[in-house]
């Protein structure tokens, strides 16, 4: 062959794999969702992908992964390692797996960053209230005598861990281990990390107002969330915009129950027993679901003005609407994830010492 004719062949092959690497480029990407009530809330799934039916079996895959960790971590049903943890209370350790225990570690550290107001040990006051039945219908206020004596079981300092067999102890008959406050954000971030790992580069996840969106929406379009009004069931406070971001919601306005005028809900004070009462709802940024989800139910609780005057990791970032309905919120948020306030009522900044 001559020279000639090898430069035009290599020439010709070179336009051949420029071309399919330009139909590789721009192959379509659809918009594939699926939906399932899991964790006790609803939870969606979306995301962006050339192949339909690979992007359904991820999905399957990261609703069985969920459905794996709710086995493992639910304290109401029955074979989960939590449960059989709660069983034997003030009787003997249990051992777990590698990863329950991690979470637990994991629990028992973030407990003592925020001086015991979010406890995992919270389990006691929140089967009395009767928030542990999935139904929820035998919400009520305790008794306070009662409450007084469970209020006593609450102490996450009497969790004791031991490394060396992965044991766990509650160290008084009556303790009982509620994950509520960290098992949805670690279930969002093992489900991202499945989709991820079946090459799911796109995509979001909404369980009941925890979200993980990971990549763009579209080639670098923002994904858009709303923060819901904890009043007006069907309308948004603001939205925000992102990639890669993590958020969880805490608000008084998802599992609750009026009794004589009065709102009860479901984030309890480990301090009181009772339900929180300076806010109405939190939401938080931060770099993954479970510290978005620990973050926001301590926030709740502790309300706008004490998270003013506290140190906390950079990447906390926090939205408060509280007891008494205005709104404060970190003046990053605006930076940051393009806050938008779509309601005439004032949005304060909150000012970070």
């Amino acid at each position: 062959m001559s020279l000639s004719k090898r430069v035009l062949l290599l020439a010709f092959l070179l336009l051949l794999r420029h071309a399919a690497m330009a139909q590789t480029a721009e192959a379509p990407l659809f918009e594939v969702t699926a939906a399932k009530d899991m964790l006790g809330t609803h939870i969606e799934f979306k995301a962006l992908h050339p192949d339909i039916l690979e992007c359904k079996k991820a999905f399957y895959a990261a609703f069985q992964e969920i459905n794996r960790l709710e086995d493992l971590l639910s304290y109401n049903r029955e074979p989960s390692e939590v449960a059989a943890i709660n069983r034997a209370a003030g009787v003997t350790p249990v051992k777990v797996s590698p990863e329950t225990f991690a979470l637990i570690q994991r629990a028992v550290n973030y407990a003592q960053l925020a001086h015991g107001i979010f406890d995992i040990s919270i389990g006691p006051v929140t089967t009395l209230w009767g928030f542990n039945d999935e139904e929820e219908k035998d919400i009520h206020v305790p008794a306070p005598q009662v409450l007084a004596e469970r209020l006593k079981l609450v102490d996450y300092r009497r969790i004791a861990l031991n490394p060396a067999d992965t044991t766990v102890f509650l160290q008084a008959r009556g303790m009982r281990l509620d994950l509520g406050g960290i098992g949805k954000g670690y279930a969002i971030d093992r489900a991202v990390a499945v989709l991820k790992a079946r090459g799911l580069t796109h995509l979001f996840i909404d369980a009941g107002g925890d979200i993980s969106a990971v990549g763009y929406k579209l080639g670098e379009q923002n994904w858009t969330v709303g923060i819901q009004h904890p009043r007006q069931s069907n309308e948004l406070l603001a939205t925000f915009a992102g990639h890669d971001l993590c958020v969880a919601t805490s608000g008084d306005y998802e599992r609750f129950k009026i009794i004589e005028g009065q709102r009860y809900h479901h984030i309890i004070d480990p301090r009181t027993g009772y339900p929180g009462t300076r806010s109405q709802s939190v939401t938080v940024f931060a770099n993954s679901a479970e510290e978005a989800d620990v973050w926001a139910t301590y926030l709740f609780i502790i309300g706008a003005q004490d998270f003013e005057h506290m140190s906390v990791p950079p990447e906390i970032k926090a939205c408060f609407v509280e007891a008494s309905g205005e709104i404060k919120y970190d003046p990053a948020l605006v930076t940051d994830f393009h806050l938008q306030s779509l309601t005439p009522a004032p949005f304060l900044a909150l000012s970070r010492h």
